[in-house]
């Protein structure tokens, strides 16, 4: 028995992210024709399969697996296969996504438009997760568009490499930013103005020299404030907005990822 027909697509739009759409689809018979679009396209496949036509060759991008984009490069896709077709798409404006690429990659091309490989799969999917979460914050949703560009331009990027001294004065003061203002909406933006070095530089010289990314390097500082605060007694709710956070279920998600166990088992300890 076949599935019903399904042409479902979700749209939304992050509020710190001007211009960039994110996409759901739910497909099973679908095919749009030639067409382009004006912004950077990255996408995961997480089930069924499409099959993606781009300069004379057909693609069949399946489940786990990427799909990118120039701006205004003709393409058509359809649905193929018996299985619905399920995948997360995100379009960049190229003002967007400039501040987080090498600025000697003037006019970047990719040699394939599909990527296969488990972690680039999950690092759009993650993203695009994020990306559409009404309570992500500036530096949450900057440093996922910084992850999908990584995606979109790692083979570009590769090799490209910046002064160690520079850099690692430029981690430090954007750790030290971070330490001293860890409660406040900053984003990589921010960091990429304290430090003097591009958000694309600072997002990779941060992670190699701290070990974790400015984000993750946020969240810590955040959970660490947060345990000194309820063992000294403070109700959630207001440890919550002290060190940062929406409301309180924002908090408790974080700490439990962090610590293992909710703030309230934490206090009570």
């Amino acid at each position: 028995m076949s599935e019903p027909v399904r042409n479902d697509a979700h749209f939304s739009r992050p509020s710190y992210l001007p211009g960039v759409e994110l996409v759901s689809v739910e497909y099973n018979e679908r095919a749009f024709p030639e067409h382009s679009h004006a912004e950077w396209v990255v996408g995961a496949v997480m089930a069924g399969c499409e099959a993606l036509a781009v300069g004379g060759r057909t693609y069949n991008v399946e489940a786990g697996q990427v799909l990118r984009l120039h701006p205004d490069q003709p393409h058509a896709n359809r649905t193929t296969g018996g299985e619905t077709l399920r995948y997360r798409v995100a379009y960049i404006p190229d003002e967007a996504i400039r501040p987080y690429i090498a600025a000697r990659l003037n006019a970047p091309r990719f040699d394939s438009p599909v990527l296969a490989g488990d972690r680039s799969h999950s690092i759009v999917a993650d993203a695009h997760t994020l990306l559409c979460r009404d309570d992500a914050g500036r530096l949450e949703q900057e440093s996922a568009l910084a992850d999908l560009a990584g995606v979109l331009f790692a083979d570009q990027v590769r090799h490209v490499s910046l002064d160690t001294r520079v850099s690692s004065d430029a981690v430090a003061l954007a750790r030290s930013y971070i330490e001293a203002h860890f409660a406040d909406g900053f984003g990589l933006g921010t960091l990429s103005s304290v430090s003097g070095i591009s958000v694309f530089h600072l997002a990779r010289s941060f992670r190699k020299a701290v070990g974790i990314t400015p984000l993750a390097y946020r969240n810590q500082c955040r959970i660490v404030a947060a345990r000194r605060l309820l063992l000294a007694g403070q109700p959630i709710a207001e440890v919550a907005l002290d060190v940062g956070y929406a409301d309180q279920s924002h908090l408790t998600r974080q700490f439990q990822r962090i610590v293992g166990v909710s703030p309230a088992r934490y206090a009570n300890r």
